[in-house]
């Protein structure tokens, strides 16, 4: 086995790290946050380029980004909540807690929705779209998600309701940001709250994590908040801002920090969250067939995400140990979060600049950590 703490206490790790931005020259340009966690703390913690163009303020630990699809586990985590107090049930139908939901005719739980195995499509591939001529924009055409067009979010929700299953349930795994914007729903309805307000009352404040929240309103004014950009085509070396104009959230919305988000992850060690019982995060690293008693069927399990994802979280092996792990993307910004639970170990990295992919500076910083390289 490799060691799991090659540059733990050397001050190799932030030099290499600071080489990786050096080699993209984004002193005048946007960039990303990146933290590596070990024990609990951190042992590095850097802002690279710039969170605002227009001012020159730069990313820091302290800026916030939204952080796309990681934004997931903190939905899946409001639902197991709401499953540890008896409010629902993982073997629910999406139908009891949604009343005016079309009707599926084949039987839709929680626990399919969770983890993308309910046989509902995507509402966003434009190349190769799961629901064709159902999203338009004002004047007619095939909606544009991101900033190009607008929908009220009582406007997206009320289409999201309409959309039928594109397979058999359990067919196979299938991600669909449409399902997780369906289960932002169940929490309003069971609780009475906006997801919002529900994460903020019973995760984010819990947690002491201050600057982080859903954004249903994306006009409201944020903090530290990190522009997003992407190139400005045409001229090279500039950029334009690149930001949503869409307030829906369950399959992404949350904005957070680095100095922040060492809170989510050292609870899934120590959890604070609920009963404050461990119970509670062995949930979230149960996959579709842990939950359901079933027994997984080898005939369809063809894809990665079917026994390897459990509540928004992938699981696989990396530099010999087990590794929890999700992507984010939306508009400009890109995120990834890479947690090692037997060595206490992790890397989140949060960016503001399109052409950056979070997931890459993350597989970077884990080579330097494990290989030195």
């Amino acid at each position: 086995m490799l060691s799991s703490n090659l540059f733990a206490d050397d001050n190799q790790l932030p030099q290499k790290i600071d080489a990786i931005f050096a080699d993209m020259n984004i002193n005048e340009a946007p960039g990303c946050s990146v933290g590596v966690i070990k024990d609990g703390a951190f042992i590095y913690r850097a802002g690279y380029g710039l969170a605002n163009l227009e001012h020159s303020i730069k990313n820091s630990p302290e800026s916030v980004f939204r952080i796309g699809s990681i934004s997931k586990q903190f939905t899946a985590m409001a639902i197991a909540l709401l499953e540890e107090n008896n409010s629902i049930s993982f073997e629910d139908s999406m139908q009891k807690y949604i009343p005016d939901l079309i009707d599926y005719k084949e039987p839709v739980n929680l626990n399919h929705v969770i983890h993308h195995f309910s046989g509902l499509g995507d509402y966003e591939y434009s190349d190769y779209p799961d629901y064709p001529n159902r999203f338009f924009n004002a004047v007619g055409g095939e909606f544009r998600w991101g900033n190009e067009d607008y929908m009220s979010n009582e406007e997206i929700y009320t289409l999201f309701k309409t959309l039928p299953l594109i397979m058999k349930p359990e067919t196979k795994y299938w991600y669909s940001n449409l399902g997780y914007g369906l289960l932002s729903l169940v929490i309003e309805n069971v609780s009475g709250m906006s997801l919002r307000e529900y994460a903020d009352k019973e995760i984010f404040k819990p947690l002491g994590m201050n600057d982080s929240f859903f954004n249903d309103n994306v006009n409201l004014v944020v903090k530290n908040r990190a522009d997003g950009y992407s190139p400005r085509e045409g001229y090279p070396s500039e950029f334009v801002i690149n930001m949503t104009n869409l307030s829906n959230v369950g399959d992404g919305g949350v904005y957070t920090s680095i100095n922040d988000f060492i809170k989510w992850d050292q609870n899934f060690y120590k959890n604070q969250l609920g009963e404050s019982s461990h119970e509670l995060i062995e949930t979230m690293e149960k996959n579709f067939f842990q939950i359901s008693g079933q027994e997984n069927n080898s005939e369809v399990n063809n894809q990665r995400g079917i026994s390897s994802y459990a509540f928004a979280q992938y699981i696989d092996e990396k530099y010999g140990h087990k590794r929890w792990s999700h992507s984010g993307s939306w508009v400009a910004y890109t995120a990834y979060y890479s947690r090692f639970p037997e060595i206490n170990f992790s890397v989140v990295t949060m960016c503001n600049n399109e052409m950056i992919h979070a997931k890459d500076v993350v597989d970077k910083i884990m080579s330097i950590y494990f290989t030195g390289e």
